[in-house]
């Protein structure tokens, strides 16, 4: 399967998962009149969407290059994390506002054994679900759609964490750990939606990708004994891919068809050590 076809298979999996567990989810707010569980029942619509988001962002990201875009549509994957992360901030502002007024006007909560027995199979479900999403993302070379996707079931365990703590309290007798618990569901909410915001932030910006991976491509350049130095390497991820900048110095005398020779090589030595790398313009400079 081809790495796009393997995004796409991931996000779908993802999409199934968020409407079964939403589904589940709504049922047993209604059964329990839990403030946490509707939260959590918001908390999965907005993945759901987000999940749909990343589904859109992949198939628009894999469209090749055209008149209007001669570098791809790679960034649609980072529109997707942007738009999932706006979705998440405005869910949590609800829950949280939802949270408060339950504290202050308090109401009971009912049959909380159904609410604790859905989050004890919410919590490896979700667990499972993001560790095979972060594993599609690596497998397929990077993918930012499916990384948030993936840290909006990492928010669903300790969110899930939260409400089967709230649900317990209830069960004992404390029912202010019911609001408590959305309140902190809207927290983590907010808190990842920063976190992917930031990163398709820093995209939209050309930030470089990270050190590590500037390591590698220069020790690349630097192993190739052809060329006497290089300079002015730069680079700048766009979607899940990096695109690289670099100028190389090589003997006065050398024919162009030799320069070229190593531009060549060495373009595809870094495209093939560097699975991210999309593309490498290497500029020849004589010594």
């Amino acid at each position: 399967m081809s790495a796009a076809g393997g995004k796409l298979k991931a996000a779908s999996v993802s999409i199934t998962v968020n409407v079964v567990m939403m589904a589940a989810k709504t049922l047993a707010a209604f059964a329990t009149g839990s403030i946490a569980l509707f939260a959590e029942v918001a908390h999965s619509f907005f993945d759901l969407m987000a999940s749909i988001l990343a589904y859109w962002g992949i198939k628009k990201a894999e469209r090749p290059s055209d008149e209007t875009h001669h570098f791809g549509h790679y960034k649609y994957e980072n529109l997707s994390s942007l738009l999932q992360s706006l979705l998440i901030t405005g869910t949590a502002f609800v829950v949280i506002y939802e949270a408060v007024l339950k504290l202050i006007y308090p109401s009971p909560v009912e049959n909380s054994e159904i609410g604790i027995s859905l989050m004890l199979i919410s919590i490896p479900v979700s667990y499972f679900t993001s560790k095979y999403l972060n594993n599609a993302a690596k497998h397929a070379g990077g993918s930012q759609a499916l990384e948030a996707d993936s840290a909006h079931f990492n928010t669903d365990i300790l969110a899930s964490v939260s409400v089967l703590v709230g649900l317990i309290l209830v069960k004992f007798g404390i029912p202010a750990g019911d609001p408590i618990s959305a309140f902190i569901v809207g927290m983590i909410m907010l808190y990842i939606s920063y976190e992917i915001g930031m990163r398709a932030y820093h995209v939209f910006m050309d930030m470089s990708p990270d050190r590590e991976t500037i390591g590698k491509i220069e020790e690349i350049m630097k192993s190739e004994k052809r060329i006497s130095r290089f300079h002015k390497l730069r680079a700048r991820v766009s979607g899940s891919s990096i695109y690289v900048d670099v100028h190389i110095h090589v003997r006065q005398n050398m024919e162009v068809r030799s320069a070229h020779t190593i531009a060549h090589e060495l373009k595809a030595r870094i495209m093939r050590k560097v699975p991210a790398v999309k593309d490498v313009q290497i500029h020849i400079e004589p010594d």
